[in-house]
């Protein structure tokens, strides 16, 4: 990585990252001196991304440069900037800025993992926005702007707006509580393990496992027996505050 990356403190800040190949410009309402901004660059647009840099000398900016040429590339090395900004520090929220529809993927997924990431397409109208957004979602192949004017009423604009949101969440919801159970399950698992086997168990003994082993606290221990003796457990016996469970995997 360059040192205009290495050299930064990125924990808890407000990153920009700008894909100035394709938008040569910060959105106005992104212009903030706490926050730091690298503009992706290529050949052709380094000239026009220091002269930029100049007149906005009060902000934290950064130039990358990319000098080698080819299909995606300055696409391909904010992708893995993006990452690595992930990877090595937790900054407030990460805003690519950018026309281009090739970053859906890549930020669907950061997304979905509940990664503080922020997509803007600034030249696109609501209603552009929302198509690219719906074709995505929905795996239709994505196509460039409509550039013309869109007769719709702001009511209907709204309105798909609304549902696209909708559907983005309940996606993300889905994948989010397929990974709970897939945990949870794993946590019975284990349980089972440290059980020796036994599908029969007390509940004193699901919460040492979870406290000492798991190292949760006694809250935690406590919300995660009653979720996993709901899905993979059978109550059968009680005994004054010890309840008897037997696992069903």
């Amino acid at each position: 990585m360059k040192s205009e990356l290495l050299d930064k403190v990125l924990e808890w800040r407000d990153v920009v990252v700008v894909d100035f190949e394709n938008y040569q410009c910060i959105p106005t309402d992104l212009l903030n001196e706490e926050y730091v901004y690298y503009l992706f660059c290529g050949a052709t647009t380094t000239k026009c991304a220091n002269a930029y840099k100049e007149m906005l000398n009060a902000y934290d900016i950064n130039i990358i440069e990319t000098k080698h040429t080819g299909t995606n590339f300055v696409d391909n090395r904010i992708s893995m900037y993006i990452g690595y900004i992930f990877g090595k520090y937790s900054p407030r929220q990460v805003i690519l800025v950018s026309n281009d529809i090739d970053y859906y993927e890549m930020y669907m997924d950061l997304k979905s993992h509940g990664y503080p990431i922020v997509y803007r397409e600034p030249s696109l109208t609501c209603k552009e926005a929302i198509r690219r957004q719906s074709d995505y979602l929905l795996g239709n192949p994505m196509s460039k702007p409509n550039t013309q004017n869109s007769s719709n009423k702001e009511s209907d604009v709204l309105k798909e707006l609304t549902s696209s949101i909708q559907k983005a969440d309940l996606i993300i919801k889905k994948i989010e509580e397929s990974k709970q159970s897939d945990n949870l399950k794993d946590i019975v698992e284990r349980i089972m393990e440290f059980n020796n086997g036994d599908p029969n168990i007390a509940s004193s003994k699901i919460t040492h496992y979870l406290r000492k082993k798991r190292r949760m606290t006694k809250t935690e221990a406590n919300t995660i027996l009653n979720k996993v003796s709901t899905q993979y457990m059978e109550l059968v016996e009680t005994r004054g505050k010890e309840k008897f469970y037997k696992i069903l995997l």
